[in-house]
C-alpha cells in the first residue's frame, strides 16, 4: 500500500498552536501502520507558516539525511551572511582538500577561486559536496569548524536527534558516527530557512544555472521543478545508507507545504510520494489568514491618559490551516479590558484573539498597544475636576 493510501486512512490532524502540541498530535498518526512500508522509512508534511503537521509517519526515527543536509549548511551560511559576516561577492578559494571531496561534486580544482553566490549556487542546485567544503572553510578556517556551527546551530533550533559529521551529508562515518536526523527536525531545518530566508528559493528553484562564467552548465537535482505546480525548492539525497531523500516545499493559494521523503528505494518512488503528499495536502488543507499585523481590533479605554484610548493591535499575523469543509465552522473571540491604567507602552499587552474549532483553541494571539501613551500629571488630573 503506496503512502498515500496511508495518508487517506488516517484521521487528519487539528493544530494545537504549539511545537510540542504538533508532535504529540503527529505521535498519533503514526501509530496507524501501513501494510506495507516499502515505499520509504519515513516522511512528514508540514504547513510553512504555522508548522502544522499535516501527516507523519515514522517521524522521529533516527535516518541518514544524505544530502538533505546541506539545508543545515545552507541555514548557517544566511545566518553568516545577515550577522554581515560574509558577503556573497566573496572569493573563495578551493583547497586542496575541498578538491578531493567524493560524491556529488562540480569538480573544483585546488586554487579555483569562484563566488561565494556560485558556490552556493553549486551547493544548493547540483548538490556538489566540493563547494560545501569549500564555502564551510571560507567561513570558519577548517570545515571540522564550520561542522560545529551546523550542530550549535541545531540545537539552538532545539533539534534532539539531528548531528553531522560533515558538511555535505556523505556516509563516509562509521555506522552509528555519522550524520543522522529524523524526518520531523529536518522539516524544522527546511522551516527555519524558509521563514528566515525565502531568498534560498532563488537557488533551489533554478532548473538549471550557467558556471564557471558559462562554460558549464549546473542542472538541478531536483526533478520536480518541471512536474509538479507551485514547486520551487528545496533539496534531493542519495547514499546507500540513507536511501533516496527529498525535502520538497511548494506553493498554491497562498499556502505553502513542506515534506519530507526519507530512505525511498529509488529516484522514482521519493518523487511520487513527494507528489503524492503535496498534491494530498493542497487538496485537503487550506490557510486562513485571519489578521494581518498591526491591524486594530478596536480601541481601549484609558485611565488618566494623556489620550483617551489607544488602539490595540495584533502583534503577529493570524492564520490556521483547516481541512477545506472547515473553514465555517471557526469561532472567535476577542478579550480586551473595557479600562486601562495609563501610561502604556508600545507593543505592550493589551488582551488575546483567540480562534477555535469546536472546543478545540486553534490560535491564540496577543493583541498590543499601537503606539505609546502616558500618563496625565497630578496638576492636569486636579484641573479636570474644575
Amino acid at each position: 500500500m503506496r503512502i498515500i493510501h496511508l495518508v487517506l486512512s488516517l484521521s487528519l490532524l487539528s493544530w494545537a498552536g504549539s511545537a510540542q502540541a504538533q508532535r504529540l498530535a503527529a505521535a498519533k498518526v503514526r501509530k496507524a501502520k501501513s501494510a506495507d512500508s516499502s515505499t520509504c522509512a519515513a516522511a512528514i508534511l508540514v504547513e510553512a507558516q504555522t508548522g502544522k503537521v499535516l501527516f507523519a509517519y515514522n517521524a522521529d526515527q533516527p535516518r541518514q539525511p544524505a544530502s538533505t543536509q546541506k539545508l543545515l549548511l545552507e541555514l548557517v551560511v544566511m545566518d553568516a551572511l545577515a550577522a554581515g559576516e560574509v558577503s556573497l561577492d566573496d572569493t573563495v578559494r578551493v583547497s586542496a582538500e575541498a578538491s578531493r571531496i567524493n560524491g556529488s561534486q562540480v569538480f573544483l580544482r585546488e586554487g579555483e577561486a569562484l563566488s561565494l553566490r556560485k558556490m552556493m549556487e553549486a551547493v544548493a542546485v547540483a548538490s556538489a559536496n566540493d563547494a560545501c567544503v569549500a564555502v564551510a572553510e571560507h567561513l570558519a578556517g577548517t570545515e571540522a569548524n564550520f561542522v560545529a556551527r551546523m550542530n550549535a546551530k541545531a540545537r539552538e533550533l532545539g533539534l534532539e536527534h539531528t548531528h553531522c559529521a560533515n558538511s555535505y551529508g556523505l556516509d563516509n562515518a562509521p555506522a552509528g558516527q555519522g550524520n543522522v536526523t529524523t524526518s520531523y527536525e529536518l522539516s524544522q531545518i527546511a522551516l527555519a530557512l524558509l521563514r528566515q530566508y525565502p531568498e534560498v528559493l532563488q537557488w533551489s528553484s533554478l532548473r538549471q544555472t550557467p558556471f564557471r562564467e558559462g562554460t558549464q552548465t549546473l542542472h538541478s537535482t531536483n526533478k520536480l521543478l518541471d512536474r509538479l505546480e507551485g514547486m520551487d525548492g528545496l533539496k534531493t539525497g542519495f547514499t546507500s545508507r540513507a536511501g533516496f531523500c527529498l525535502v520538497g516545499t511548494a506553493q498554491r493559494r497562498g499556502m505553502r507545504l513542506v515534506s519530507v521523503v526519507l530512505g525511498a528505494r529509488n529516484s522514482r518512488v521519493r518523487e511520487r510520494e513527494t507528489v503524492r503528499l503535496l498534491e494530498w495536502g493542497f487538496e485537503h488543507y487550506a490557510k486562513v489568514p485571519l489578521a494581518e499585523a498591526g491591524q486594530s481590533m478596536g480601541l481601549v479605554n484609558l485611565d488618566w491618559g494623556a489620550e483617551p484610548a489607544v488602539n490595540a493591535v495584533f502583534s503577529n499575523p493570524l492564520a490556521v490551516v483547516l481541512r477545506t469543509e472547515q473553514k465555517r465552522q471557526l469561532k472567535s473571540e476577542l478579550q480586551l479590558p473595557p479600562k486601562h491604567p495609563a501610561p502604556v507602552r508600545q507593543g505592550q499587552g493589551l488582551g488575546k484573539f483567540k480562534v477555535s474549532l469546536g472546543d478545540s483553541l486553534l490560535a491564540e494571539v496577543d493583541l498590543v498597544a499601537e503606539k505609546s501613551v502616558e500618563r496625565v500629571g497630578l496638576w492636569e488630573r486636579l484641573m479636570s475636576y474644575f
